[in-house]
């Protein structure tokens, strides 16, 4: 395939995905506009919610779905147009630079990581700004969207050479249990990513600064002390420079732990609502879920790379792209294929063990607030605050949930209350 068809092809499924998920997404804006008033988060309402509300929030979250689907879609079509020839064509004119192979890994990965950053780019454009905007939920200009996407560029370059020269690394240095070292050597680098998060990639994108309301660091210093969870600080993030959305999250491992709220979070909610919502995020901590996700995530790196061990020895698919070996660059559009490919076979069984682990979260925070009318206000809030589908399709839920639907965490809570 020549590059000015390529180009062509990538331009139009582009294009194409964009327009599909702006379509999907159109509502009304009488409907958009309907939101709900205060009194919707009394905790009295348990999980009852309107027709009207269900309504509104599955008209949004239907756009969210159909955006799914057709970046993976589109992040498909783009890595077999890449494999098809284009990148082949690239590594032939490159081949006179220093460097060999590593020049060559180095190079593809990062021309495979700004092609699909450029394919991606307009549908999260309709994604990430003009539904953001039609809802109500994005305080960003334009441009600062767009510097936003550059550092996301910039993120996943660094991430896609590295791990492109680690693979082709360890599969000259050991081609016959390459598979073995790569699992090893990217449970490696994962941690190494959970590690740096805090410290290296979230600062790219939001400023962080210590809770500065000293009734609620206190009061959140005793829960962390009933919790048996050393806390050093509650940082909280400048997220209403970008959205109205409000969220919590603990990130890193060992040193660089750290529990992070959302001024949007603090300006909406009360005291209580946050020290919940804070007893939730100590509630993973209690757990150690972030080691237990790097283990799980291993796991999945484990059944991966020996896939596509059996992959490559037992059939040509290599030569599909070229290439006559997996120590050729050229693998490098059919190794991200297939990355996402066991990627979705996994995501069923990851988000299966995330809401497990959102769900002892919540039953953590609720022992140590002693508060379920708080939890309750807490997810009918937030619910309406990130426009949750409060009917979500069961597909949807296996595939792509990470948490309890709102419903599912209501109903929770009424049977806490219920237990002896």
């Amino acid at each position: 395939m020549t590059i000015a068809r390529a180009v062509l092809l990538i331009s139009v499924a582009s294009v194409a995905a964009a327009g599909v998920v702006a379509l999907a997404s159109r509502v009304p804006a009488e409907i958009r506009a309907d939101k709900a008033s205060p009194e919707a988060t009394d905790p009295e309402l348990g999980a009852s919610f309107t027709e009207a509300q269900v309504e509104r929030h599955g008209a949004y979250r239907r756009g969210s779905y159909v955006g799914f689907a057709a970046s993976l879609v589109l992040e498909i079509v783009v890595l077999l147009i890449l494999a098809r020839g284009p990148l082949g064509r690239f590594l032939d004119a490159i081949s006179n630079l220093r460097g060999g192979w590593v020049t060559k890994a180095l190079l593809a990965a990062l021309l495979v990581a700004v092609v699909g950053w450029l394919a991606q780019l307009p549908l999260a454009y309709v994604r990430g700004y003009e539904i953001q905007h039609a809802w109500g939920l994005s305080t960003q200009t334009a441009p600062a969207w767009l510097l936003d996407r550059g550092r996301s560029l910039l993120v996943a370059g660094v991430i896609a050479a590295v791990a492109a020269l680690t693979f082709f690394g360890l599969v000259r240095w050991q081609p016959r249990t390459w598979w073995v070292w790569g699992w090893l050597g990217f449970t490696a680098l994962t941690a190494l990513l959970y590690f740096l998060y805090p410290v290296a990639i979230a600062p790219l994108f939001n400023r962080f600064t210590p809770l500065e309301d000293p009734a609620l660091e206190s009061s959140i210093r005793s829960l962390a002390v009933d919790a048996g969870v050393a806390v050093d600080d509650v940082l909280v993030a400048d997220a209403s420079r970008r959205s109205t959305v409000e969220n919590a999250y603990v990130a890193g491992l060992g040193a660089t732990k750290q529990v992070v709220v959302y001024d949007t979070l603090l300006a909406a909610g009360d005291q209580a609502e946050t020290e919940y919502v804070v007893a939730h995020e100590l509630g993973h901590q209690v757990e150690n879920h972030v080691l237990k996700n790097l283990v799980v995530s291993s796991m999945g790196l484990l059944l991966g790379f020996g896939a596509l061990a059996l992959l490559v020895q037992r059939t040509a698919v290599l030569g599909w792209a070229g290439a006559d070996s997996l120590q050729d660059p050229r693998t490098l559009p059919l190794l991200v294929l297939f990355a996402t490919a066991a990627g979705l076979l996994l995501l069923p069984a990851q988000n299966a063990v995330s809401r497990n682990f959102e769900a002892r979260a919540d039953e953590i925070a609720i022992d140590l607030t002693g508060d379920p009318d708080t939890a309750v206000k807490v997810h009918r809030r937030l619910a309406f605050a990130n426009l949750a589908d409060l009917r979500p399709p069961r597909i949807a839920v296996w595939l792509l949930y990470s948490h309890p639907p709102v419903l599912d965490r209501i109903a929770a809570v009424a049977e806490s209350r219920s237990s002896p």
